[in-house]
């Protein structure tokens, strides 16, 4: 007796086959054009059939380019912030076709949740971005925050308890209460679809998890605080400060290290990190040879205190306060940017966290020779002779740093040369692209000119051009649709508001619901039909779509143009400043101790004098390492 066994659909085996496929097409445009947004090429790909497809997308790419293409470049700078930088030759997951019964599930989802919004609409932005949950999902929220049913919603809930987060309202969050304490725990309702399972449990539940966790650690250690101190005043077991002379509990003192063993609670020692981090004191407050907090207590005959506080005390001081864990990672890297510099090593940094490499290199001696550059010779005089200029009031300037500064802090002009070749040799031997080893980090840079990494890589871009290139690659996403039925993406130039496919789908500019017969053939009766001048004002008897004109276009695109030039600004701000050093506070001092050091880390981003030697050499001298072999050939 032979078992019968259940074969797998022969519709979703080939429509399996035919995901990877095109998947596999996909992936490959976006390494031989990494420059084009990855739409373009789906476009491409569900317009042509059969297995030729790859090679007819790129003749057509090849060929026609600026017809397919249409200004939908993809940005210089894609993000901000060190965990979400893209290598843009690698396919990601939100640019890739989708299983049927992912898209089904993420419009039932969508629908569930945006009940005030239509189903042409939904439909609409799901196709403009690529049927993913996390991409549609915002822009949703900023359409139905428009919608007269969402301003009734929140006047009405004004009088009743509800919360103003959506992630606690979403309908996929269903909230049990815990039989121990009696706390709320959020719990995630299945959808159907593993994918879909999967993004609402990283981007909505594990959230929303651990803030409610935190909440609840916090309300814990108020009440572990309350109790602790309600059983020290019994027991008549409180300790004074000596610096705050305020009463506190054994728990949350600590003692310096002199021998006068000074008593501290966590709160002033919390306010002395917090004032050395932030404030104008790090120089005074710290024990920079012990990378420790001083004692603050006041010693006797009005002489600060030569102890120092324990390295576990301030930590757990720093802990405890409100996003301590932050205050005390950027306390551990100002310290370890510091001891670093004091090092004076030779150092290639990412520009995108605290992250640096020691860039020594070992060379056999007689190995490494520095020649003239003859490829430009006018070039080279030149700068030889602005050198040979500059040189003597350099010098004169290190003898002068010299007396001012502490002796032996300040180089001698041979050790600023000595390191400016040093740099020379370094940045010939070892490659342009560094990669970060930091687990939060692992960013692509260029060694040159510090900017993300990206193939094909040009070095030192025009600022102008880039910005230019982020504000319109922002505007030209926010005034794009793209239609449900074939996938096609537009920008409305002029006209009405009523759009036309190719494929015969019609749909709203403003509110992407659709018009035609199978969405209930509404038409242009969708729109405003009251008598005024097009464009001018807003109708007042209706809340129907202009037909002419959206009122919010402009300043629509405004804002977007804004937003990505603010985030290219700070972007190119965080890229150019030091890592490891507070913002709020010490600019005076760090001023000093880089004047001090005469940019010996030779960051390439501070102009230094170190910086400006550096850049002479650059453009005077080559450098070439010859081989063992070669020279022993010399030799023999």
């Amino acid at each position: 007796m032979t078992t019968p066994v259940a074969n797998k659909n022969p519709d979703d085996a080939s429509c399996e086959r035919q995901l990877i496929e095109l998947n596999a097409a996909l992936e490959t445009l976006i390494q031989i054009f990494p420059n084009v947004l990855p739409e373009v090429f789906r476009e491409i790909l569900l317009r042509f059939d059969g297995e030729s497809r790859l090679e007819v997308a790129v003749d057509q790419l090849v060929k026609y380019e600026h017809l397919w293409v249409q200004g939908r470049w993809r940005p210089q700078i894609e993000s901000i912030g060190t965990r979400d930088t893209v290598d843009a030759t690698k396919l990601s997951k939100k640019d890739s076709f989708r299983r049927n019964s992912y898209k089904v599930a993420v419009k039932a989802a969508l629908l569930q949740e945006f009940k005030s919004l239509s189903k042409s609409a939904i439909k609409a932005v799901l196709a403009e971005q690529n049927h993913s949950y996390t991409s549609a999902r915002p822009i949703l929220q900023g359409i139905a925050s428009r919608n007269w049913r969402h301003s009734i919603n929140k006047f009405f809930s004004r009088w009743s308890r509800r919360t103003d987060d959506e992630a606690e309202k979403h309908p996929f969050i269903r909230w049990t209460t815990s039989s121990t304490n009696g706390t709320r725990i959020p719990t995630l309702r299945k959808s159907g679809d593993d994918e879909l399972d999967h993004e609402l449990d990283q981007f909505i539940l594990t959230p929303l998890y651990a803030r409610c966790k935190a909440q609840q650690e916090a309300r814990d250690w108020d009440v572990a605080l309350r109790t602790n101190q309600d059983e020290a005043r019994n027991a008549d077991a409180f300790f004074e400060c000596e610096c705050c002379f305020s009463e506190t509990t054994f728990e949350q003192i600590t003692i310096c290290s002199s021998s006068s063993t000074h008593i501290l609670c966590f709160r002033c020692v919390l306010r002395a990190a917090s004032e050395a981090l932030y404030g104008q004191s790090w120089r005074r407050s710290l024990h920079h040879d012990q990378g420790l907090l001083r004692c603050i207590a006041p010693a006797a005959g009005n002489d600060s205190c030569e102890g120092c506080i324990s390295q576990d005390a301030t930590q757990r001081a720093i802990i405890q306060s409100s996003g301590g864990s932050q205050v005390w990672l950027r306390f551990q890297a100002r310290l370890a940017e510091e001891a670093l510099a004091r090092a004076r090593v030779p150092l290639l940094r990412c520009p995108s966290c605290s992250y640096a490499e020691v860039t020594d290199l070992y060379l056999l001696p007689g190995t490494l020779r520095h020649h003239l550059k003859t490829d430009r010779p006018f070039r080279t005089l030149s700068f030889l002779a602005l050198t040979l200029g500059i040189f003597p009031l350099l010098s004169v300037y290190l003898l002068l740093s010299s007396f001012v500064f502490e002796f032996g802090t300040t180089p001698t002009p041979a050790a600023v040369i000595r390191q400016s070749l040093s740099h020379l040799t370094q940045s010939s031997q070892f490659p342009t692209r560094f990669q970060c080893r930091a687990p939060t980090c692992s960013t692509l840079t260029c060694t040159a000119c510090f900017k993300p990494w990206r193939d094909p890589h040009t070095c030192c871009d025009s600022a102008a051009v880039e910005l230019r290139t982020t504000v319109e690659a922002a505007r030209t996403e926010t005034l794009k649709r793209t239609c449900p039925k074939c996938g096609l993406s537009f920008i409305k130039d002029s006209g009405c508001n009523k759009l036309t496919c190719v494929c015969g789908y019609t749909m709203c500019y403003v509110c992407r619901q659709g018009l035609g017969p199978e969405e209930g053939g509404e038409g242009y009766s969708h729109f405003c039909q009251h008598f005024r001048y097009a464009g001018v004002g807003r109708c007042g008897e209706c809340e129907k779509c202009d037909l002419y004109k959206d009122e919010n276009e402009d300043e629509v695109v405004k804002a977007a143009g804004l937003e990505a030039e603010r985030r290219w600004r700070k972007k190119q701000a965080f890229e150019k400043r030091p890592q490891g050093i507070a913002e709020e506070g010490g600019e005076e001092e760090e001023e000093e101790e880089d004047n001090a050091n005469v940019g010996i880390t030779g960051e390439g981003e501070n102009w230094s004098v170190q910086g400006l030697v550096d850049w002479l050499v650059r453009n005077i001298l080559t450098t070439s390492v010859r081989s063992e072999g070669s020279q022993l050939g010399e030799s023999l």
